[in-house]
C-alpha cells in the first residue's frame, strides 16, 4: 500500500493541542511520522483467578494503542480493560486446561493405584 504525504498547515500549538488530545501524544506523532511500530501483545485467551481462585477465561478483544490497553471479555460475557504489560504477564487459559487435565489424570491414577493395594 502506497502512502502520500500530506501537509499540515496549521500553527505548531494547535497541532499539539491535537496530539494531547489523543490521550498519548508520543503514539500520535509516531502514527504521524510513520515510525510507530505496535508492541508484541498475546492474543490467547488468558486465566485469571477470581473470588475463590475460581478460574476466569479473559478473552481478547483489542488493543487501544493511545491507551496501551487490552479490552477483553470475562468467560466470553461483558467487556473490561487492562494495561497491555498486565495483559502479557497472566497465565494462558490453554496451559491452565492442560495443567488442570495432567492433575486430574495424576489424581484418577493414584485412586486406581490406592484401589489396587487396598488403600
Amino acid at each position: 500500500m502506497s502512502v502520500s504525504t500530506i501537509k499540515i498547515e496549521t500553527d505548531l500549538i494547535t497541532l499539539m493541542d491535537v496530539l494531547n488530545q489523543t490521550g498519548n501524544p508520543t503514539v500520535a506523532i509516531e502514527i504521524l511520522n510513520g515510525t510507530y511500530q505496535a508492541p508484541e501483545i498475546c492474543t490467547g485467551d488468558k486465566l485469571r483467578l477470581g473470588h475463590k481462585d475460581e478460574p476466569i477465561k479473559l478473552t481478547y478483544a483489542s488493543y487501544d494503542r493511545f491507551k496501551d490497553e487490552v479490552r477483553y471479555s470475562r468467560n466470553n460475557w461483558g467487556h473490561d480493560t487492562m494495561s497491555r504489560e498486565t495483559w502479557n504477564k497472566l497465565e494462558l487459559w490453554s496451559d491452565h486446561v492442560r495443567r488442570a487435565m495432567a492433575e486430574a489424570i495424576l489424581n484418577d491414577v493414584d485412586d486406581i493405584a490406592d484401589t489396587e493395594h487396598g488403600f
